[in-house]
C-alpha cells in the first residue's frame, strides 16, 4: 500500500505556522515507519558530516607547537631494529643514512639474526661514520619481543630525542628525518604517516586507502589534543618521556610500541605532540604479498584495538556504524518511501559522500597519496563490512605472532 501525502499545497508549505506544526504534519501524514527511518538517516547523515568535519584539521594542519626563537634543527638519533635481512642493510639503510640533516645518528639493533649481520654493517660503518650497532643474540630457552631490542636501541642512543622507524619500510625523501625532528623544538612524542608503497593493481590501491583511513583517525585526534597512537616505522619519542614513564607495557606482547605505550604516556604529553604532515616526511612500507599477506598483517597489528581506551574504541565503531547505516537507510528509502522522503535521502548521502571526497583528497596531498580517489569511494561503502569481518576473524582465529 503506498502513501500519498494528501495535504493541500498551501498547508504542505506551512507558509504560516510554526516548525513544531510543521513536525505534526508530518507525522501525520506518513506511517510510523517512514518517519524513523527519515529521522535515522537524518540522525546519520549529521553524525558522519560531524566526523569528516574534524577529520579536515588533519588537511589544513600545520606544526603548531611554537618553536624556539632561532631554533634550529635538533640533534637526533634514529633507531632500527633489523633481523636476518641483509638485503636491507645493504639497499635500504642507505636510505637512512644520507638523510639531510646537520646532527644524526642511526642506531641498527641486529635482533637475534640466524646469519650474523655484522660483517655487512662493519662495512657499511667505512661508508657512513654516524652508523651504530649492537647486536642481540638469539637465545632458544629465553625469547623476547621486539619491545626489548627497541630499548637496547633507546639506551645505546647518543640523543635524548629518538626516531623510530623498522626494517620493513624507506622514507620517501632525504627531507624525511630533518623534518621529523623540528618536532622535537617543543614537542615530547612525534607522530609521522606511513603509507603503502604504490604498485600497480588493484589490491594495492585498497591497502593504501585502508591505511590511510586510519591513519586519519589517530592522526586527527593527535591533532586534537587526544592522542592514542602512532605507528611503529614513523614515530618519536625522547628518552626521557620513555624512562620517566618505565618504558614498554606488555611485554610478553609483540606490538604495542606504537599504541599502548603511547596510550600510557599521553597523560602527560598528549598537549605536547607534535604532528608532522609531509609528503617528504612519508615513509614507505614495503608491501610483502597479495591481500592474503594484508589481511594477515591487518588482523595482527589490529590486536592490541581491544586494550584501547573505551572512548576510542567507541567513536571508531559508532563513525562504522553511522556509515553502514546511512548507506543502508539510503537504498531502504529509495525503496520504500515516496519521493518526497527519498529525494532528501539521496541528497543526504551525496552531502556526505562529496564532504567525503574533497577532505580525503586534502589530506591525501598532505602526505603524498596520488590517484586514490576512485578506489577510495568503493573502499568506503565496504569498509564497515571489512571491519566487521577483521573483528570476527580476531575473536576466531588471534594472530600465532601476537605472544612470546
Amino acid at each position: 500500500m503506498s502513501y500519498i501525502c494528501t495535504l493541500p499545497r498551501e498547508e504542505a508549505r506551512c507558509p504560516d505556522s510554526t516548525l513544531i506544526q510543521c513536525m505534526k504534519e508530518f507525522i501525520a501524514t506518513y506511517p510510523p515507519y517512514q518517519i524513523l527511518l527519515t529521522v535515522l538517516l537524518v540522525v546519520c547523515a549529521v553524525a558522519q558530516l560531524v566526523y569528516w568535519m574534524r577529520y579536515s584539521r588533519v588537511a589544513t594542519h600545520r606544526h603548531s607547537l611554537r618553536e624556539p626563537e632561532g631554533a634550529s634543527t635538533p640533534p637526533v638519533s634514529v633507531v632500527v631494529v633489523v633481523a636476518d635481512d641483509p638485503e636491507y642493510v645493504t639497499e635500504h639503510l642507505p636510505r637512512l643514512l644520507t638523510q639531510n640533516h646537520p646532527n644524526y645518528e642511526v642506531v641498527v639493533v641486529d635482533d637475534g639474526s640466524e646469519n650474523d649481520l655484522t660483517d655487512e654493517l662493519l662495512a657499511m660503518q667505512a661508508l657512513y661514520p654516524h652508523l651504530r650497532f649492537t647486536t642481540i643474540k638469539a637465545d632458544p630457552v629465553f625469547r623476547h619481543s621486539r619491545k626489548l631490542a627497541l630499548t637496547v636501541g633507546i639506551k645505546a642512543a647518543r640523543y635524548d630525542n629518538i626516531v623510530f622507524t623498522d626494517a620493513d619500510a624507506v622514507p620517501a625523501s632525504e627531507k624525511w628525518l630533518s623534518i621529523m625532528s623540528r618536532g622535537f623544538n617543543g614537542g615530547r612524542l612525534v607522530i609521522g604517516y606511513t603509507g603503502i608503497e604504490r604498485k600497480p593493481g588493484l589490491a594495492n590501491k585498497i591497502m593504501r586507502c585502508q591505511r590511510l583511513t586510519s591513519s586519519i583517525r589517530y592522526l586527527n585526534a593527535a591533532i586534537r589534543g587526544h592522542v592514542y597512537r602512532g605507528i611503529y616505522n614513523n614515530i618519536g619519542y625522547t628518552k626521557r618521556l620513555f624512562f620517566g614513564n618505565k618504558g614498554y607495557t606488555h611485554l610478553r606482547m609483540t606490538l604495542g610500541e606504537d599504541d599502548l605505550f603511547v596510550q600510557k604516556v599521553a597523560p602527560v604529553c598528549s598537549r605536547r605532540t607534535s604532528v608532522m604532515l609531509s609528503p617528504a616526511a612519508t615513509v614507505r612500507q614495503f608491501q610483502w604479498g597479495g591481500t592474503g599477506w594484508w589481511r594477515a598483517e591487518r588482523r595482527y597489528r589490529s590486536a592490541s584495538f581491544d586494550l584501547y581506551p573505551w572512548k576510542v574504541r567507541l567513536s571508531v565503531a559508532a563513525e562504522l556504524l553511522t556509515r553502514a547505516l546511512l548507506t543502508l537507510g539510503t537504498a531502504a528509502m529509495l525503496v520504500l518511501l515516496p519521493p518526497v522522503l527519498w529525494i532528501v535521502a539521496l541528497c543526504l548521502f551525496l552531502l556526505r559522500e562529496t564532504t567525503l571526497l574533497l577532505t580525503v583528497r586534502m589530506i591525501a596531498r598532505r602526505v603524498g597519496e596520488k590517484g586514490l580517489m576512485c578506489t577510495y569511494l568503493a573502499h568506503d561503502l565496504c569498509a564497515p563490512v571489512s571491519e566487521l569481518f577483521l573483528w570476527i576473524s580476531r575473536k576466531i582465529r588471534p594472530s600465532q605472532r601476537l605472544w612470546i
